[in-house]
């Protein structure tokens, strides 16, 4: 769907004779959400800077979202500067020295992903682009939602464990996603005070809500089982294995690949024909082949502990000697 995307788009381009371009125009994005949206529209060549986790073939500098100051940044002398997250007070850094930015948070729901690709498009010269992209997009999302036709799901999305259980409500664009598809989201009955639509769950919540299915969509695990977590072993979802753990990249990405998300997730839905019928990803699969690597670690831990052992042995031995 992707792929279906950027061709859509790079058709249009030629197909709509001469365009007027600013070549000269020097961009950094310091989110990979913008920085994806900015290649689709064909204008990665704008860029002289991205954050450090945003993919381009480009030799240009990496950035770290968190970190960098605006004092740092004029450094790449930079026309447009695209922000995500207010970090490290970046926008008051770059509003002090008059470098030209524009704040873009994350969606919280589909209109928003439009807006920001039409503000991007406008922004880079690329808007007739933007707009046959929204246009793409809208036809591609109508169309996964009229194709999704199951029922009796409930799903637990987790976005955070180790500092907290935190999930999305309808009031988060994937949430929102969840709603289109008429899919039951337990998040949506849970008290959300300030309207962030990520509420925090305790464990017992997750237990008692019993879903059919969970959704990780963080990488922020200790194990992929989660029948480790106590208790979680009678929840449907982990009971029946219809554990699905999202990539990081595409669940944390509200731009041009929002289509490849609604459409992993309808997916995923989609599997169950019956509650409990075992969905296989990717990661189930490895917690039940480990990777090379990570018998080369047990390997590693075991050696270690037996010659722990029998030096502890050794060292007795002699002081008994």
């Amino acid at each position: 769907m992707k792929y279906k995307l950027l061709i859509l788009v790079t058709l249009t381009s030629m197909c709509s004779g001469p365009q007027e371009t600013n070549e000269e125009q020097r961009v950094i994005s310091l989110s990979t959400t913008h920085t994806e949206v900015i290649r689709v529209l064909g204008g990665e060549s704008l860029l002289v800077g991205v954050d450090s986790f945003s993919e381009t073939e480009l030799p240009i500098e990496k950035i770290d979202a968190f970190t960098i100051t605006a004092e740092e940044l004029v450094k790449l002398n930079p026309d447009l500067v695209v922000v995500a997250f207010d970090f490290n007070g970046i926008v008051e850094g770059l509003e002090s020295l008059e470098i030209n930015y524009t704040l873009l948070p994350p969606a919280k729901n589909f209109e928003d992903v439009y807006s920001q690709i039409e503000e991007i498009g406008k922004l880079i010269d690329k808007e007739d682009e933007s707009l046959d992209l929204i246009t793409s997009m809208k036809n591609d999302v109508g169309e996964i939602i009229e194709n999704f036709s199951e029922e009796n799901i409930k799903v637990f999305h987790e976005i955070g464990f180790t500092y907290g259980i935190y999930t999305v409500n309808e009031n988060s664009f994937i949430g929102e996603i969840y709603n289109l598809l008429g899919v039951e989201n337990v998040a949506n009955l849970k008290e959300d005070p300030f309207g962030s639509g990520y509420p925090q769950f305790s464990e017992e919540e997750v237990i008692n809500s019993n879903p059919n299915l969970i959704v990780v969509g963080h990488s922020d695990y200790l194990n992929k089982d989660l029948s480790t977590r106590a208790g979680w072993e009678e929840i449907r979802a982990v009971k029946n294995e219809n554990v699905y753990f999202l990539n990081e990249n595409l669940a944390n990405n509200w731009g041009a690949s929002t289509v490849d998300l609604i459409n992993t997730l309808s997916e995923i839905a989609q599997s169950q024909e019956d509650p409990g019928l075992i969905y296989l990803n990717e990661y189930s699969e490895e917690i039940q082949n480990p990777s090379t690597f990570e018998k080369n670690i047990l390997y590693l831990v075991l050696f270690i502990l037996i010659g722990l052992f029998v030096y502890s042995r050794t060292r007795k031995q002699k002081e008994t000697a």
